[in-house]
């Protein structure tokens, strides 16, 4: 009973944390503060709103775990794969008007464009004003990848696999638009992946960490391991402590794109 009640807090918390995040990720997309601060805008930016998408991500791959503990894990990961799937075909839908619109005032009325929507749709999740779609997209992706690899390796596998990804994802996307500077035998694997995926904005690249995350935090819990990652959590905060400074480097304002 104890514990019961000490779980309904927690969820009461979390709840409240996404709360605050849905209008973070608000702030991601409108900067309110840069009428403010540039300073104050870059701060709560790069050094807070940033986090929003990836706690969203780390809470459904908390829930996968502690929700519905009788059933295995690829029983549940492939009922909520399918969830998202119906949402996200759903979600396409609405926005598909939209899209046609883009065709018609941007003057793309081509098979080819036709043929890039379709890939959009399928790998990127971003097509004519309807980019907010690519966290669906990229978490169908990552909830289908840590299903195959889960069969394979454990959990804490995948975290550390997801955090390469993510740093991968980052020099790629650095890598992004500088191709004719770079050395054959990079550019060409480089512009092949963008023309295929577009962005490093997806299940792989930003998706999984954050997903097998949460996952890993409640695999913990459960086990009542919790203290053993909290040198983990020390060195997590060092490192964004240091982050904080660095993040204000710089005069540029990149567009969000989260």
């Amino acid at each position: 009973m104890v514990d019961e009640v000490q779980h309904n807090n927690e969820y009461k918390l979390i709840d409240l944390i996404k709360f605050l995040c849905a209008y973070l990720v608000v702030g991601i997309h409108t900067r309110p503060l840069q009428a403010v601060s540039v300073l104050l805008d870059k701060v709560v930016y790069y050094n807070i709103s940033n986090y929003a998408v990836p706690f969203f991500y780390a809470c459904t791959g908390y829930f996968l775990i502690v929700k519905q503990p009788e059933k295995d894990l690829h029983t549940k990961l492939g009922y909520r794969i399918k969830k998202i799937f119906n949402i996200y075909i759903i979600w396409s839908i609405v926005y598909l008007p939209v899209t046609v619109y883009g065709w018609f005032i941007e003057g793309n009325k081509t098979v080819e464009y036709a043929a890039l929507c379709i890939r959009n749709y399928i790998l990127v999740g971003d097509n004519f004003y309807s980019w907010a779609l690519w966290y669906l997209n990229g978490l169908i992706f990552a909830l289908i990848l840590i299903d195959i690899l889960s069969k394979r390796i454990s959990i804490e596998k995948i975290v550390g696999f997801g955090s390469v990804a993510y740093l991968v994802g980052i020099v790629l996307t650095a890598f992004g638009g500088h191709q004719d500077k770079l050395p054959a035998l990079l550019a060409c694997p480089v512009n092949i992946y963008f023309s295929i995926f577009a962005t490093t904005r997806n299940g792989l690249f930003q998706s999984l960490v954050f997903v097998s995350l949460g996952m890993y935090i409640a695999d913990i819990e459960k086990s009542g391991e919790l203290t053993k990652i909290l040198h983990k959590g020390k060195i997590a905060l060092f490192a964004y402590l240091i982050k904080i400074p660095i993040s204000l480097i710089g005069g540029a304002v990149p567009q969000p794109d989260a």
